[in-house]
């Protein structure tokens, strides 16, 4: 009986020249780890993987759409300043799931910032002429 091979402990320090074979331009560590922490907790619920997924030939791959969720969802957690293995332990589905959804709450002060911009472009239209 043989045993199928055992995966290596993920690290939030993986080498920079993992990204040097890929052509593009390699991301700043910060992202690194963001992102690594994105596949894992994107790992972490089968069920999404299951609902997000792509078919490349015979073999179904998690999509790129789940990650980017992902990456919203822990971005969001990282810029409260929680640590990684806090961020994994309480990410939910739902959370992920949800992550691109912006609460009125927080596009408030966007629209805000563009009422005063809209003002003041037209003010100063208004002043510039006469």
């Amino acid at each position: 009986m043989t045993r199928a091979i055992e995966r290596p402990p993920m690290t939030d320090q993986e080498p920079d020249d993992v990204w040097e074979h890929l052509g593009g331009e390699s991301p700043d560590k910060a992202t690194a780890q963001a992102l690594r922490l994105a596949h894992r907790a994107s790992e972490k619920f089968p069920e999404l993987a299951n609902r997000y997924r792509n078919f490349a030939g015979p073999v179904a791959i998690a999509s790129g759409a789940l990650v980017v969720l992902a990456g919203v969802a822990v971005a969001r957690r990282m810029r409260k300043g929680q640590k990684p293995e806090e961020i994994l332990e309480q990410i939910t589905s739902e959370e992920i799931e949800q992550a691109a959804t912006v609460s009125s709450r927080q596009n408030r002060g966007w629209r805000l910032l563009a009422r005063v911009a809209r003002r003041r472009r037209t003010n100063g239209e208004h002043k510039g002429t006469a």
